[in-house]
């Protein structure tokens, strides 16, 4: 009897201690779920404001080729405006879906899985916003060259088509060390510069969730 009695004890404690390590998860599980979501506020805010801007760049490109179609360049570069404010609403917006997908309730896990395509997304939207000014932030010196050149019956200063060659020169330079980052060999110092571009906010989302599924494993 004493040993049947020591038996349902020790059965009786150790599902005592499965329910408070049970508790105890549901109560680290809401603590930290909730952080990535308030980490992940920022980086929300950040990309409605990339929208607006995209919207801005949108209607400028579209009133600048529909105004002014009769200069080339500045039709050209009109329609290049639009495209950037197109793309620019696309990657703010996938990242806000993603974003959206970080749901509290989903398994650790899902969760994982979630945060690195959000990270990823990120990443791309990034490259998408960004790259392009290599060259797009000679549009405006362009327009005014143009409208001058059109009304004054002259041409563009050959140093503006300068500007956009070694515009072009960093560009392609950029995506090259890109993709020589990419190559065997160069794995941390790639996943040093993608922690540095992911940002804070995905930076502590993902150490709360790293720190939640820790605890879930032990």
């Amino acid at each position: 009897m004493e040993l049947d009695e020591l038996k349902q004890a020790w059965q009786s404690l150790d599902r005592r201690l499965q329910q408070q390590n049970t508790l105890q998860l549901a109560v680290l599980r809401e603590q930290k779920t909730g952080r990535i979501q308030s980490s992940l506020r920022p980086l929300f805010w950040g990309q409605v404001a990339q929208i607006a801007f995209g919207i801005v760049m949108l209607i400028a490109g579209v009133w600048l080729w529909r105004h002014l179609h009769a200069v080339t360049a500045i039709l050209v570069a009109g329609i290049v405006v639009q495209f950037y404010g197109v793309a620019t609403i696309i990657a703010g917006s996938v990242v806000l879906e993603g974003i959206a997908g970080i749901d509290r309730s989903l398994p650790v896990l899902e969760l994982q899985r979630r945060l690195a395509k959000l990270r990823r997304a990120y990443l791309i939207g990034g490259m998408v916003v960004g790259l392009p000014w290599w060259v797009l932030w000679m549009a405006p010196p362009v327009i005014l060259l143009s409208l001058h050149a059109h009304e004054t019956g002259t041409s563009i200063p050959a140093a503006a088509w300068g500007w956009f060659a070694s515009g072009a020169v960093g560009l392609v330079a950029t995506l090259g060390f890109f993709r020589w980052l990419r190559r065997p060999g160069r794995e941390a110092l790639a996943r040093r510069l993608d922690d540095a571009a992911a940002g804070s906010s995905l930076r502590r989302a993902q150490a709360e969730l790293d720190a939640l599924a820790r605890y879930a494993e032990e």
